[in-house]
């Protein structure tokens, strides 16, 4: 098949540009590195482009697309929410407008249900206006997405749970804090979803060769919560290392549970939460992660 992969110096971008490639697929790059780093994923191409999908397109057709790129940072979208929407709804449409396909996979959130971000609402807005536009689709809702096959990683600052406890775990960090202690879970922590990068990957390359699905969206996580507090006593179990972890007031556009509600079929979980937590500290402790 001959695939458009947005974002495909990304984090998840880079990991399903090499699966694809590695299934005979022939794969199309766009990215601009916003985080001024990216992931090497060259040998992996047909051909990688410095393409901005909010600015002028050019007009091609693919057998699918997989649109990767946007803005994903919930304390950014609540300073500069005009951004968000700009990239994410209206870079969304752009694409549409332009690109030929039967098959457009886009990457929602699984914060969607609450919204409580210009980040969330951006999200719901580009699947609207993929719903509208799309000959075919498939919107993948994402929850928290951890781990690394060894080689790609996430860029620019740490935010995600699993890498700030890592980067805390080598030492590159002082200490962790834990934004929230009073919520009405089990520890009094937020609780989330989480999945192993390899396997998300893995399920994003199964639709693209499935087809569209044109459902309402799609749950790629691992049906299974689990709170702060539980994901860094995972971490300093299978590293061995002692966090210093210092209690702070809540954050404001944070969801209190987020949990798979129907995890989709494309979902084949091989990775476990010791699995992610091992993976991203073994890669940010490497000379990868520098």
């Amino acid at each position: 098949m001959k695939i458009l992969v947005t974002g495909c110096n990304g984090y998840i971008g880079s990991h399903v540009v090499k699966l694809l490639a590695e299934k005979g697929h022939t794969v199309t790059g766009w990215d601009i590195n916003i985080h001024g780093e990216y992931n090497n994923v060259e040998n992996y191409l047909h051909k990688q482009e410095l393409v901005d999908v909010t600015g002028k397109l050019p007009n091609k057709t693919y057998d699918a697309v997989v649109h990767l790129a946007g803005r994903s940072i919930v304390p950014d979208s609540l300073k500069e929410p005009t951004e968000y929407y700009r990239v994410n709804v209206m870079g969304t449409a752009n694409m549409l407008d332009n690109i030929d396909t039967e098959h457009f996979l886009f990457a929602s959130t699984s914060s969607a249900w609450e919204m409580a971000s210009p980040y969330a609402r951006s999200k719901v807005g580009a699947e609207d206006v993929i719903k509208e536009k799309a000959n075919g689709y498939t919107i993948f809702r994402f929850f928290n997405v951890s781990g690394t096959d060894g080689v790609n990683r996430q860029l620019g600052d740490a935010t995600h749970l699993i890498r700030v406890a890592s980067l805390a775990s080598t030492g590159r960090l002082p200490e962790i804090k834990v934004y929230g202690t009073d919520y009405d879970t089990r520890d009094g922590t937020c609780i989330r979803d989480y999945i192993h990068v390899v396997d998300l990957a893995n399920a994003i390359v199964k639709a693209v060769e499935t087809g569209p699905q044109n459902t309402p969206y799609e749950c790629l996580g691992s049906n299974t919560g689990f709170s702060v507090r539980e994901v860094l006593d995972t971490m300093q179990k299978v590293t061995g290392k002692k966090l210093k972890i210092v209690e702070a007031p809540r954050r404001e556009g944070d969801a209190v549970i987020s949990i798979v509600d129907e995890l989709s079929n494309f979902v084949t979980l091989t990775k476990t939460i010791e699995d992610m937590c091992l993976d991203q500290y073994n890669l940010e402790r490497s000379k990868n992660a520098f």
